[in-house]
């Protein structure tokens, strides 16, 4: 089964990849990682992060994935020891020499070599493998044919970047930020210089200007068969920069995709699930990056170095003392959503629709409306863009408040005359931290004769069934139940759920985490 990698910036972000479908997931800690601006994480909230993950069967990669020096290799090998303590599945390394001690201290802790090493030919991945790395992020340089070659001809994991943001320079080997601006890449600190407008002169002739190193976002969802059938272990987004929406929409986007490239069926792209990803974020739309054999010449957008939105239309209208724009739609739009236009910085809300001057709050493809209430630098002919959509963002807001990743459980109650109620749970999935799990759960309280309406087991299941709120659910409940018995109170058996829920939760605990290595 291939592994899709979604990326983590803050606790919400790993909500969504996890709840949107991802197999595992990669963060930061607050120090050696290669997004030092994201929010990451620190010692406590990588504990709670790894288990939080772990718990519901999402595997965890730590980036460590910046250049060490000489006098931070100390704290580089203690954040490594914690991470191992709390759990980890695996560490991203850059610096080859942290990687090789790692690879000697902790045996049983899976070491990835990062895309940072800039590995991008069958030679480097076979003395990664040879030097004892457990997978390879390779290069994002290469196309599908090469990393097919990589893949048949070594015996190492393999992972490769399907979406999200692309960089001029090689992978690994850009030294542009920190010549221009004193903040190295590969320290985490990039400055983005590639997203800068520059003019490109011929004899101090200009022949072209704008964003002419910025590269269009990689959307590699054409794709995934094609790497599948290459022989790649994992497919990675990029975005630990990016908020939560970004990261639920394009988890649930992929795992859609891989799901569906997997199961026989034909590989069809829906059209609104590729406009969908583009309405998250897209510069310039997207391209295939350097996955294809053929010399990429979409690659840069010049005209914008970050989020563009979706066009929306043209100012067809405006009305200057009322802030009116009329526009014919090439996209929908409803309350709440925003918007951009050419010559402003700034977004704007939607708040006011009209349609043949009525209010309306949500509107069709090809309709002409006025959107109220804009002021600024507006201009007949000027090109609107769809910013972000209120629809999408409630979606995605609604599976990280949402608890999709049910572990499931199997469950045996006995009530039984003159004897304590009884409640034994074992594990109904094949996580390894669940394998032996039995865990038995008593209650003080004794059944007694019943007077009226004996106790029944539609009853029992329903009380046991309440786990709307719990990351467990019961795939199976055996109920042993004597005739002719009332509980005094049935909220005997909600505690008796709830008890054994927490034994279960904290069993897993216990073995997510690792003893200390001496």
């Amino acid at each position: 089964m291939i592994d899709l990698l979604s990326p983590v910036g803050d606790f919400d972000c790993l909500k969504a990849a996890v709840q949107n479908g991802a197999d595992s997931v990669y963060f930061g800690a607050n120090l050696f990682s290669a997004r030092a601006f994201a929010s990451n994480f620190n010692l406590e909230e990588l504990e709670r992060a790894i288990i939080y993950a772990k718990t519901r069967g999402v595997k965890t990669n730590l980036t460590l994935n910046t250049l060490i020096k000489d006098i931070e290799f100390k704290d580089a090998l203690t954040l490594a020891q914690k991470a191992y303590e709390f759990g980890i599945d695996a560490i991203i390394v850059q610096d080859l020499g942290l990687a090789i001690k790692l690879i000697k201290e902790f045996p049983d802790l899976d070491i990835h070599a990062s895309t940072q090493m800039s590995i991008h030919n069958l030679q480097g991945v076979l003395e990664m493998q040879k030097l004892g790395f457990k997978r390879v992020v390779l290069s994002r340089e290469l196309s599908i044919r090469d990393i097919e070659y990589i893949c048949k001809n070594s015996d190492i994991e393999i992972e490769v970047f399907a979406h999200g943001a692309l960089c001029i320079s090689y992978s690994g080997q850009c030294l542009f930020s920190s010549m221009i601006g004193g903040r190295s890449g590969n320290r985490g600190k990039c400055a983005q210089a590639c997203r800068l407008p520059y003019e490109f002169l011929e004899n101090d002739k200009k022949i072209d200007s704008g964003y002419l190193l910025s590269p269009r976002d990689l959307c590699g969802l054409d794709y995934i068969p094609d790497l599948i059938n290459a022989g790649v272990t994992c497919l990675k987004i990029e975005g630990r920069m990016k908020n939560p929406e970004y990261v639920a929409t394009v988890t649930r986007i992929y795992r859609k995709y891989i799901d569906l490239a997997q199961s026989g069926m034909p590989y069809i792209v829906d059209k609104t699930d590729r406009t969908t990803l583009l309405q998250v974020f897209n510069r310039g739309m997207s391209s295939a990056g350097h996955l294809l054999v053929e010399p990429n010449k979409n690659l840069v957008f010049k005209e914008k170095p970050n989020n563009m939105g979706l066009f929306l239309g043209k100012v067809e209208k405006y009305n200057k003392n009322k802030g009116y724009i009329t526009v014919k739609l090439q996209q929908p739009i409803e309350i709440g959503d925003t918007i951009s236009l050419e010559k402003e910085d700034g977004t704007y809300n939607i708040s006011e629709l009209m349609f043949k001057d009525k209010n309306i709050k949500e509107t069709t493809i090809g309709q002409t409306v006025t959107i109220g209430r804009m002021k600024g630098n507006i201009n007949l002919g000027d090109k609107i863009y769809k910013m972000s959509s209120k629809r999408l963002n409630a979606i995605a807001q609604e599976s990280i408040k949402t608890e999709n990743r049910k572990i499931g459980l199997n469950c045996k109650v006995s009530i039984k005359k003159g004897l304590p109620i009884e409640l034994t749970v074992k594990s109904a999935n094949n996580l390894d931290i669940y394998s032996n799990l039995n865990i038995n759960c008593k209650s003080d309280i004794i059944p007694e004769d019943a007077k009226n309406k004996p106790l029944d087991k539609e009853r029992v299941l329903s009380q046991l069934n309440k786990t709307n709120d719990s990351l467990y659910n019961f795939k199976n409940i055996d109920i042993d139940l004597d005739d002719s018995l009332f509980l005094p109170k049935i909220s005997t058996l909600n505690e008796l759920r709830r008890n054994a829920l927490e034994s279960t939760y904290n069993f897993a605990i216990s073995n997510i985490k690792r003893c200390r290595k001496n």
